[in-house]
C-alpha cells in the first residue's frame, strides 16, 4: 500500500507525490484507462525506488543497485534479463570492480571499439552503452550522487560493413503459403490479426475478449516470454479501428476462446493462460510445413524430393509487412505512427522496407499530376 495518499485531479486522473532521499518532490499521474489498483502498484514501486539506499563503491555495486532499485520495480522481467546478460558478458568483466568515479568516456569508447572490431551488431553496441548511461543517470537523478556519466557527450558511430540481411517484408506468395500451412493451428486467427493490424506479437497475445469493442480494438497489455508485461511505450496504449474482416476474425476467435479461460484471454494455451512459447512453436511448425515435396510410395504420401524450401519469416515480419503495405496505400505517416504505437515518427518510417515498385508507380502518377 502506498505510504502517501493518492489524489484525484480535476480531469479525473490519479496523482501521487513522494519525497526522495534528497528532499526533492516527485509525482506521477495515472495513464489513460489505468485503474486505481494498477496505479497504486506503480505508487508502491515509486516508494521503493525513492527509499532505496545502499553503499555504492564500484560499478558492479552501481549496476545492481540500479537493477534492484529501478528496473525490478518499474520495468519488465524481459528487460531485466537482457540488461543483466549484456552487463555480465560484455561490461562487468572489464569495469565491474572499477570505482564509479574512475570510469571515463574514453573507457566506454574503447570498449565499443573493441566489440565493433569483433563484428558485434549495432543493437548490442547500443545495449552496452546503455549499461553505463542508464545506471549513472539513475544514480545522478534518483540518488543525487555527485557523478558525471561516462557516456555524456560520447559520440560513436559503428563502422559501416556489408550485412546479408534478408528483406523482412513477407511476399504475397509467402503469406499465402504460411497461412495455408497454419490453417489447422489453434493460433491461425492470431496470425491473421498480426497481418491485419501490424500489432507487436506480445500485444496480440495480450488481447482479452473485453478489449473487443463495437468499432475498435483496445491495446492495453502484452504477453512476452516472461509473462504479463506493460506495453513498450505510453503511445502503445491505443485503439485500433475495426474493419469488417478484422471483426469477423475477432468474433470467430471469441467464440473459440470464451469457455477456455476464466480470465477472458483471446488466445489461451492449454494452461488457460497465453504462452509466447506456444505461439513460437506453432509458428515454427507452420513454417516447416511450407516446404513442398514430390511424393510417392505405395500410399503416395512418402516425401521423395524437395521442390521448394520452407519460407523464412519471423513474427515481427508481419509488423514490417503491415507498415510497408500501408505506406503503399499512401496512409498519412502520423496516422500509421498511431496505429503502430510508435513514440517517434522516425521509428515508423524505419519500418518501411525500402521503396517498392508500387510506391514508385504512385510517385510517377503524382509527378504527372504536378506537371
Amino acid at each position: 500500500m502506498p505510504k502517501n495518499r493518492i489524489f484525484k485531479t480535476k480531469d479525473g486522473r490519479y496523482q501521487y507525490k513522494v519525497t526522495d532521499s534528497s528532499g526533492n518532490r516527485r509525482q506521477i499521474f495515472s495513464r489513460r484507462g489505468e485503474t486505481r489498483g494498477a496505479f497504486s502498484i506503480r505508487c508502491d514501486q515509486l516508494d521503493k525506488e525513492e527509499t532505496f539506499d545502499t553503499e555504492i563503491i564500484n560499478f558492479n555495486d552501481l549496476f545492481y543497485a540500479w537493477i534492484h532499485g529501478h528496473v525490478e520495480v518499474g520495468l519488465s522481467p524481459g528487460y531485466r534479463k537482457i540488461c543483466v546478460y549484456v552487463y555480465d558478458h560484455y561490461v562487468g568483466p572489464y569495469y565491474g570492480q572499477k570505482r564509479i568515479q574512475d570510469i571515463k568516456r574514453r573507457d566506454v569508447y574503447q570498449l565499443l571499439v573493441q566489440y565493433d572490431k569483433k563484428g558485434m551488431s549495432s543493437s548490442t553496441l547500443s545495449k552496452i552503452r546503455a549499461c553505463f548511461s542508464r545506471p549513472y543517470n539513475w544514480a545522478i537523478n534518483a540518488l543525487a550522487l555527485d557523478l558525471v556519466s561516462p557516456t555524456q557527450g560520447l559520440v560513436y558511430r559503428k563502422k559501416s560493413q556489408k550485412r546479408n540481411s534478408r528483406n523482412r517484408v513477407i511476399t504475397d506468395d509467402e503469406m499465402s503459403r504460411f497461412l495455408k500451412a497454419a490453417e489447422k493451428s489453434k493460433y491461425y486467427n492470431y496470425f491473421l490479426i498480426l497481418k491485419m493490424t501490424g500489432l507487436r506479437p506480445s500485444e496480440c497475445l495480450g488481447l482479452k475478449i473485453k478489449d473487443i469493442k463495437s468499432d475498435h480494438l483496445e491495446i492495453r497489455r502484452g504477453i512476452t516470454r516472461d509473462g504479463l508485461s506493460p506495453l513498450k511505450t505510453d503511445t502503445a496504449v491505443r485503439d485500433i479501428p475495426l474493419t469488417d474482416s478484422l471483426k469477423k476474425v475477432l468474433s470467430d476467435q471469441k467464440a473459440i476462446s470464451v469457455f477456455m479461460t476464466q480470465d477472458g484471454w483471446l488466445f489461451p494455451s492449454e494452461s488457460g493462460k497465453p504462452s509466447m512459447n506456444a505461439i513460437e512453436n506453432a509458428t515454427k511448425r507452420a513454417i516447416s510445413q511450407t516446404a513442398e515435396y514430390h511424393t510417392g510410395g505405395h500410399n503416395g504420401m512418402k516425401k521423395l524430393k524437395l521442390i521448394r524450401n520452407p519460407i523464412k519469416l519471423s513474427l515481427y515480419d508481419f509488423r514490417h509487412t503491415y507498415a510497408t503495405k500501408m505506406a503503399e496505400q499512401n496512409i498519412n505517416p502520423k496516422a500509421l505512427q498511431y496505429l503502430m504505437g510508435h513514440k517517434d515518427i522516425q521509428t515508423t518510417l524505419n519500418y518501411y522496407i525500402g521503396i517498392t515498385d508500387k510506391m514508385l508507380d504512385q510517385a510517377k502518377k503524382a509527378m504527372e499530376n504536378v506537371v
